[in-house]
């Protein structure tokens, strides 16, 4: 079975088995397609916890991380 989640950073869709990163935040696991998502995490997470996923989509593409499949 595939659980598939958001990374709360960039918003690419990653499966929680394949996250090259997990944090819990507040009693709640957050995934990662990558360390760089995670410490701009980790650096301001009331930024992504708050945050709409609408307004998260509409923020610069291509500024989160290295990955080219997320951004």
């Amino acid at each position: 079975m595939d659980n598939k989640t958001k990374d709360p950073v960039c918003g690419m869709e990653i499966k929680t088995e394949e996250a090259e990163a997990k944090l819990d935040y507040n009693g709640k696991i957050y995934y990662f397609c990558e360390m760089g998502c995670k410490a701009k995490f980790e650096k301001d997470p009331e930024k992504y916890t708050k945050t709409s996923e609408k307004d998260r989509n509409q923020s610069k593409k291509g500024s989160c991380c290295s990955k080219k499949t997320c951004c």
